[in-house]
């Protein structure tokens, strides 16, 4: 019955004659539409989209005029994802006429626009969210228009309001260095298949659905180049990237793993698990996209993978290859490079990359002109060092080399070659900062558990060269934690 009532609704509305032809159609008799079967869109195998649900539209005249529109619109080759985004921000702009009680399309216009751009604001959306529902609106409503089935002015929607649509510098969300250095150290953590997407992906900088759908047979060696075959994503053309010998033995091994578990019965280079209770079960299936970045922030919350700041990683999929645009931007690699290399059809978005790296070279010089104060073996203070400019401080950093992981040899390069290699800490020349103060503390929790271990078994020599360890260190902590207290 309720089908029906849309129906007439529609019936009474709608004056363009073809566009009535389409309710013949017997697809408006259900709410929920199959993408494959019902408008026989291409369902992407990593972002599986296989129906779209009009319930959520709570006004009958809305859910008939927006079925017609979704309608429409498959027939324009449109993904089954790009439609279910349409739909949601329908669904929420019906939720809203629900609660104004706007019950009506005569009550529609530009008081009601900008009284939804209100709500979505108290919602606390990002502003891309925000006009990603705009486009909608504004899209479906000009559809309804020029098919001749509503007549309401969209002019609210033009000018100022649309071109959030475009993406903000400040959007550009890349993986900073501690984080890509902590997920490198904790990889292992990961199942062995999922532990290979990230290499590659980090390494090429794909497309994460080029990347999940990437053939078994991917490997191609041109003269003496091996090179990465798939299917571009976002164009649909098959593509070679040329790639390391490293990352040739990372791909056969995943052929190896995945012709041992699913034998011939995948022609993929990754697969999903059956269940993660008793670890990863490979099955003949793509991966979601939400499964790889839920692999990757478990990862992140176990291991506490965290920004300087102390803040939980959050990784999403496309984060690689932005970081790997930034990282070839700072490195000087020209954009047409670039461009080629992460397959962009238009050089706009190394404008993004070029952003950027202002705002790492910012962060840098100011890394680069801080002051800082500088502990010895004794724990005590012995130097204070403000620089006065760039040039003359990396000037100063490379005449004291860097020898260790973290702190600074501030031994004259004038002396006979260094005596106490791989001693630092029981070097009087070793200098070190509050920078590296975490550093040490992990040291220091290291050499305690190593102590307890050599008092457990009796080694004796093993035990005394540790407490001298253990010492030196407690000394040049409690000197930096003094300056860190003063600070």
């Amino acid at each position: 019955m309720g089908e029906i009532k849309e129906i007439k609704t529609a019936q009474a509305i709608i004056q363009n004659k073809e566009s009535l032809h389409l309710l013949a159609n017997p697809i408006f008799q259900k709410d929920t539409w199959h993408t494959i079967d019902d408008l026989g869109l291409s369902v992407n195998l990593h972002r599986r989209r296989l129906t779209l649900d009009f319930q959520g539209i709570l006004q009958d005249w809305l859910r008939i005029l927006v079925k017609i529109y979704i309608l429409v619109r498959s027939q324009l080759n449109l993904s089954s994802e790009y439609l279910a985004h349409e739909l949601s921000n329908l669904n929420k702009f019906s939720r809203f006429l629900e609660i104004s009680s706007i019950n009506g399309h005569e009550q529609i216009n530009n008081q009601v626009f900008q009284d939804f751009d209100d709500y979505l604001h108290k919602l606390n959306l990002a502003k891309r969210t925000i006009s990603k529902h705009y486009i909608t609106l504004n899209s479906f409503f000009n559809v309804c228009r020029l098919e001749g089935w509503l007549d309401i002015n969209t002019y609210w929607f033009e000018g100022r309001r649309l071109p959030y649509r475009f993406i903000s510098n400040d959007e550009i969300d890349y993986i900073p260095e501690e984080v890509w250095n902590q997920l490198e150290q904790n990889l292992h953590h990961l199942p062995e298949s999922i532990q290979r997407m990230v290499l590659i992906i980090r390494t090429t900088g794909m497309r994460v659905g080029e990347l999940l759908n990437l053939p078994l047979d991917c490997l191609r060696k041109r003269g003496g180049q091996w090179r990465l075959r798939f299917t571009t994503e976002k164009y649909k053309i098959d593509d070679e990237l040329p790639i390391l010998p490293e990352l040739v033995v990372i791909i056969k091994q995943q052929q190896t793993y995945i012709r041992k578990h699913l034998k011939d019965n995948y022609d993929k280079l990754f697969c999903s698990s059956r269940g993660n209770r008793h670890g990863f079960m490979p099955t003949s299936r793509v991966m979601n996209v939400s499964t790889f970045n839920c692999y990757l922030n478990k990862l992140a919350s176990s291991c506490h993978i965290c920004t300087h700041s102390g803040e939980i990683w959050h990784f999403k999929s496309h984060q690689f290859r932005k970081t790997i645009g930034t990282v070839l931007t700072n490195a000087g690699v020209r954009d047409l490079i670039i461009q080629k290399y992460l397959r962009h059809r238009s050089p706009d978005m190394q404008r993004h990359y070029t952003h950027l790296l202002k705002q790492v070279l910012e962060s840098e010089y100011k890394d680069l002109m801080r002051e800082k104060s500088y502990v010895d073996i004794t724990g005590r203070v012995v130097a204070n060092y403000k620089p006065r400019n760039p040039m003359t401080e990396l000037m100063r950093r490379k005449m004291y080399q860097i020898t260790t992981q973290y702190g600074e040899c501030h031994r004259p390069t004038i002396k006979i070659p260094c005596q106490t290699v791989n001693a630092c800490w029981q070097c009087e020349h070793w200098r070190t900062s509050t920078d590296d103060l975490p550093y040490l503390e992990e040291d220091i929790k290291q050499i305690q558990e190593e102590l307890n271990i050599t008092e457990k078994l009796g080694l004796v020599r093993q035990q005394q060269g540790l407490e001298n360890d253990f010492q030196n260190l407690k000394v040049r902590i409690e000197g930096l934690r003094g300056i860190d207290e003063q600070n």
